[in-house]
């Protein structure tokens, strides 16, 4: 028998404003799932955000916890997650957490811990002007009606990889460089990143930042999504003498800040093929 999709939206980082995200809310009641809603728009401490999220997760009631959307303050989280956590022994089936930007923060957490895979997609706010295949494609993911897909860019590096995907917000990546919460086991990595409102040269400073953090030779393959502003080849330009030779290059990817934001699963299995123009990454669950 299929399991009741039932999800809870939380609220780990900023206030969402009331408006959009109560268009969200319509989108995801439309899509015919359980939700409840445990944002309360006030900014409350650290401290209580991580217990309310720690509660939501242990209560076994929830198959997905929905981001109502990104800005700041998922990191600061992460200390007491690991206090709740570290007491906490009884088996259950994690939920999956939804939502990009700095949910980034939490899919890390989240799968180094727990080796629990994420859902890179629109955050609540984002839903009501998220493109129709996009929102689509994630309706179909938690549905569990996808068991692989292909998402296609274009080539910058000649190459094959295969590796587990892991990735998301460049500038929230890089906050978790010299940290426990940084992902070092992995030896094979295929990187995706995105950002926005970040000009180039902070967004080279965290890219380097980033790729000197992770093993030497894991990094098999990196993937680009919307960089706002910034143009992604002027910027792999000055990044490409630092990627080894056999790292496999592909940019304009559909996700990240933009209304064509793909869902990606993070922590999935995926190959990544970049051909003399075209590129396609695909994703096995």
């Amino acid at each position: 028998m299929e399991e009741t999709i039932k999800i809870a939206v939380i609220q780990p980082s900023s206030p969402p404003e009331k408006e959009v995200f109560e268009k969200g809310l319509e989108v995801l009641k439309r899509a015919g799932f359980i939700v409840r809603s445990f944002v309360d728009f006030r900014e409350d401490t650290p401290s209580q955000k991580a217990f309310l999220l720690f509660e939501i997760i242990t209560s076994h009631l929830f198959t997905h916890l929905w981001a109502a959307r990104g800005g700041f303050g998922a990191l600061k989280l992460l200390p007491y997650l690991d206090e709740f956590f570290r007491n906490y022994h009884r088996t259950f089936q994690f939920p999956q957490i939804i939502g990009f930007s700095d949910i980034t923060i939490l899919h890390f957490y989240f799968y180094k811990r727990l080796k629990k895979r994420g859902l890179h997609a629109p955050m609540v706010v984002n839903l009501s002007n998220t493109e129709k295949g996009a929102l689509r494609k994630t309706f179909s993911l938690i549905r569990g009606e996808v068991s692989q897909y292909k998402l296609r860019g274009r080539a910058f590096r000649k190459g094959e990889a295969r590796g587990v995907l892991l990735g998301g917000n460049l500038m929230s990546l890089a906050s978790l460089c010299g940290t426990n919460y940084f992902p070092k086991e992995e030896k094979e990595i295929i990187l995706f990143i995105e950002e926005t409102n970040e000009p180039l040269y902070r967004i080279e400073r965290a890219f380097l930042q980033s790729l000197f953090s992770f093993p030497q030779r894991a990094l098999k393959g990196l993937v680009l999504g919307d960089l706002g502003e910034v143009n992604p080849l002027e910027f792999l330009e000055r990044v490409s003498e630092f990627l080894p030779d056999h790292v496999a290059v592909a940019f304009s990817f559909p996700f990240g800040h933009t209304a064509k934001n793909f869902p990606i699963v993070f922590g999935a299995m995926a190959n990544l093929k970049v051909y003399e123009k075209i590129a396609e990454l695909e994703i096995k669950l």
